[in-house]
């Protein structure tokens, strides 16, 4: 597994390079608070994320090493600030770069500010439709479900990498969690098919982003991938308009309309799943309005990416 590190209180985000690519537009969001009840299946025995500890959320950021000797070496930091934790990076990937879009890597300069306790929000928010919504382990950001086109990242042919990343215009960063044998990328597929408890990131509202390959049981004894809860009811718009082509349908999948739920232990956490939205599907928690700092982020009511709509 690769290296992370602890801060002791201190030390220590493709588009594709398509011409005239722009920001959808914000349209409004009716939603309703999330109704999640402790699960006790498809469970890990120990998690390897918990909130109200900010050494610990520290600890899950990597010590990053270059993989790629033809680009700047990758930077990440964790600082611990009273109830707060701040994340920086300068968005390059510490696994091998695998071009699939027109460019490189380039450094982009990212933060972002969590809190240690975060707050269920009345309301859950939408994320951005282009631009992060959260951090992985490794300083790369991570992006929501639709492309420049609007249309879902999956409906372009060869957009991504096997790890669900790839360079745009303004950062690189990832859309989903891949993963493959003999492939170098956040995780190893030995790694993600043991099930056991992997950070991938954390998102805006200070709720970790956890694999979805996780144990069915405390033995582990088999693996299960969790599901999403959004199912395709319109292919029409999948490549158009991927929020519009999809319906949350409550209890359809193992997690909720925000894609996480609360585990065993009592905590809230989203999951990484193969369909739409792949990591986050709205903000369960409270985001402040300058959560997110650097080239390309995206808050709460901010112009950058829009508000996508919810809800089926």
């Amino acid at each position: 597994m690769k290296r992370r590190f602890m801060t002791a209180a201190a030390t220590s985000v493709l588009l594709l390079a398509l011409a005239g690519c722009t920001a959808a537009e914000t349209t409004p969001a009716e939603t309703t608070t999330p109704t999640v009840e402790a699960t006790t299946t498809a469970t890990t025995a120990m998690f390897a994320a918990s909130n109200g500890d900010c050494d610990a959320m520290a600890a899950t950021l990597r010590d990053v090493e270059s993989a790629n000797p033809d680009l700047i070496d990758p930077e990440l930091s964790a600082v611990c600030d009273g109830d707060t934790l701040t994340i920086s990076s300068n968005s390059i990937p510490d696994y091998f770069y695998i071009a699939t879009t027109p460019g490189s890597p380039k450094v982009s300069e990212v933060t972002m500010t969590i809190p240690v306790n975060p707050t269920v929000a009345d309301e859950p928010t939408a994320v951005p439709l282009l631009g992060a919504l959260g951090v992985a382990v490794d300083g790369v950001p991570i992006y929501g479900p639709t492309e420049g086109t609007g249309g879902d990242v999956k409906s372009l042919a060869g957009a991504l990498s096997e790890c669900g990343s790839h360079s745009g215009p303004t950062d690189f960063h990832m859309h989903w969690f891949g993963y493959a044998d003999g492939v170098d990328c956040l995780y190893d597929a030995d790694e993600v098919e043991t099930g056991e408890s992997l950070v991938i990131g954390w998102a805006a509202d200070g709720y970790p982003i956890m694999s979805g390959v996780v144990c069915s049981d405390d033995a582990c004894g088999e693996t299960v991938q969790l599901t999403s809860s959004w199912q395709l009811t319109n292919e029409s718009l999948f490549a158009t308009d991927t929020w519009a082509a999809h319906s949350y349908v409550e209890g359809s999948g193992d997690l909720d309309e925000c894609n996480g739920r609360v585990d065993s232990d009592g905590q809230y956490r989203y999951y990484s799943t193969t369909t739409f939205p792949y990591f986050v599907g709205c903000y369960y928690g409270d985001v402040a309005e300058d959560a997110l700092g650097g080239n390309n982020a995206v808050n709460p009511g901010g112009e950058a990416g829009g508000m996508p709509g919810m809800g089926g």
